[in-house]
């Protein structure tokens, strides 16, 4: 059986790879502190976890994993990562160092990709300088979500970390999915429809759906499940931005429309919550608590992406140095 403790843990992506893969697991513990969120992951997982702040855990476990907040590190990101939200990792590594006895034998870390940029990639480096004096060793890869079955364009860094072990090799991904594979099709079309603000990127020409664009072109024609992020739709950086059959990055609020059967409407929560890897099951007990339309959102867009999550554990189950080998199983996660 292995032990799971998910810091940061949001909806549960760690946890709901482990389920899909048939994985003997335990939840040891689950820490978040966004009420939310943890309603959410109750709902999912028929536990009674109640918000918790970080600085209050100790435990011990098999496998970490910890999505620290990405706000600070991201390109928007206007707080100072020196006391901000993100330098919570160091409370990961704190609790790695002195908490945890014996120490886990494996610890992911995801976060997004401007983590080792120029300006930021100090704090990855003493990240991963800290977790081999504690005898890790590291292994980092940008991975893109819709590489590994997920419908949605998603890029992500993945530290991963083998206690006395060795270099993690990545998975490279196998199977596809697009907008198609996951449209909600019970869909209010009054419930989501765009701003006239938003609706001023759109113009019809000879019957054809076009969006403006910033660039030499001027306009790009939308297909049949194509994706459109219409945030802040006067942006010469986002205005017209198409996702071709896919959505893109999956945020905090309804930022994107999709283009089906002749419509153009708002990407709807179970969208986003499927682009993320979850099953309706997982959307319909989530939806069933009340948690409010923006709230939703707001939880897809900070899970980790599960089938990402699956490759990677089932590559680590299926190496047999540290976890005993298992089979992959199939999971319908439509249902």
């Amino acid at each position: 059986m292995i032990k799971i403790l998910e810091l940061f843990g949001g909806i549960g992506a760690p946890r709901k790879a482990l389920v899909n893969l048939g994985t003997n697991h335990k939840s040891i513990d689950y820490v978040e502190i966004l009420p939310h969120a943890v309603t959410a992951y109750n709902q999912i997982f028929c536990n009674d976890y109640e918000p918790q702040d970080i600085k209050t855990w100790n435990m011990n476990v098999d496998l970490l994993v910890h999505g620290s907040p990405c706000q600070d590190w991201s390109k928007n990101g206007l707080n100072n990562v020196n006391s901000g939200r993100s330098i919570l990792y160091e409370r990961t590594l704190e609790i790695v160092r002195c908490e945890l006895n014996p120490r886990p034998r494996v610890v992911i870390w995801e976060n997004v990709p401007n983590l080792i940029s120029k300006r930021h990639i100090c704090h990855f480096e003493h990240y991963i300088t800290e977790m081999e004096k504690m005898g890790y060793i590291n292994s980092f890869k940008i991975l893109n979500s819709k590489d590994f079955g997920a419908a949605q364009n998603r890029e992500r860094i993945f530290t991963v970390s083998i206690l006395d072990g060795f270099k993690f090799i990545f998975p490279t991904g196998s199977s596809k999915k697009t907008i198609k594979d996951i449209i909600d099709e019970d869909v209010k079309m009054e419930d989501y429809k765009l701003s006239e603000n938003e609706m001023k990127l759109f113009f019809y020409e000879d019957g054809d759906l076009y969006v403006k664009e910033n660039n030499s072109r001027g306009k790009r024609i939308i297909h049949e499940y194509d994706s459109i992020n219409v945030e802040r739709p006067n942006s010469k950086t986002r205005r017209g931005r198409v996702g071709s059959q896919r959505f893109q990055t999956i945020t905090t609020s309804p930022n994107q429309a999709v283009y089906h059967n002749g419509q153009l409407r708002r990407m709807t929560e179970r969208e986003a919550w499927k682009a993320m890897g979850f099953s309706d099951d997982d959307f319909d007990n989530v939806n069933l608590k009340g948690i409010p339309k923006s709230a939703i959102y707001a939880l897809a867009g900070n899970s980790i992406v599960v089938p990402v999550l699956e490759e990677i554990f089932f590559s680590l189950l299926n190496d047999g140095r540290l976890f005993k080998k298992k089979e992959k199983q199939v999971i319908n996660n439509d249902k």
